[in-house]
């Protein structure tokens, strides 16, 4: 669908104000170049495919409250940085209401990413530990919300699947107009085809000259016939990035 380039590594920048934490500010992860390098090339990819998700979305008349899941075969493909830079660039354009939510409970990475510390997650939401305005962590930059993953539990996969986890889409649905889901990998886990069953649409993530096709393809077996709306190509050299990447029948033209 979308070509994401590597980016230069920059300062770790204070950038956003945690609105619960008393206007203390938070150091993010440079990665996370919506925010921290908005006028590079890999940040205009990041536009250029939330557009595309979005006409893609409104051509199936999913419109407020659409869940979306991203996901890769195996770890190490970017997914977390994807996700992330995704909901920034979606809350950046000031007409949507976002929420990131980090369904990996055995290894999250939103929390990290973002500097929000320590403070309860989705676990802790799904075992009943807290309510989710106690999960929610918001901040001055856009209109994004962030649900970091919480404390490993000891099955991910159980609180996943339970009611606790779609009361709470159902919640966010009625709060936000996008949701964005941090979800493992669909080759590691039943986790990724639990959360793809309960999400509008899916995104995977494969990195260049490294993911195979087929990988990808035994990704997409994983996920039980969730609905798949494309492939990111990420790692890629700014250099071999000229212009989008053709797409036919939902497939890349190009790459491995």
């Amino acid at each position: 669908m979308s070509s994401i380039p590597k980016t230069v590594a920059g300062t770790r920048t204070p950038f956003l104000e945690r609105i619960d934490g008393g206007g203390a500010e938070v150091v993010i992860d440079e990665r996370l170049i919506a925010i921290t390098d908005p006028q590079s090339s890999a940040a205009e990819q990041y536009r250029m495919l939330l557009h595309r998700l979005r006409h893609f979305r409104a051509l199936r008349g999913i419109r407020g409250g659409a869940v979306m899941a991203v996901t890769s075969s195996v770890r190490g493909e970017g997914t977390s940085l994807t996700a992330a830079n995704l909901a920034l660039t979606a809350a950046r354009t000031g007409d949507s209401r976002v929420a990131l939510v980090d369904c990996d409970l055995r290894r999250g990475a939103q929390g990290t990413l973002f500097g929000m510390g320590v403070r309860p997650g989705l676990s802790e939401l799904l075992s009943g530990k807290c309510e989710i305005g106690e999960a929610l962590g918001r901040f001055h930059e856009g209109q994004l919300a962030v649900i970091p993953a919480g404390k490993t539990p000891g099955e991910p996969a159980a609180l996943l699947a339970g009611e606790r986890f779609s009361a709470a889409l159902d919640t966010l649905r009625s709060l936000f107009d996008e949701i964005i889901l941090d979800v493992p990998p669909a080759l590691a886990t039943a986790d990724a085809s639990i959360v793809a069953h309960r999400s509008d649409g899916v995104v995977l993530v494969a990195r260049a000259e490294s993911t195979p096709r087929d990988q990808v393809a035994a990704a997409v077996r994983a996920l039980g016939g969730a609905a798949v709306w494309g492939v990111v190509l990420n790692g890629v050299e700014p250099s071999r990035v000229p212009a989008p990447l053709p797409v036919v029948k939902g497939q890349l033209t190009a790459g491995r």
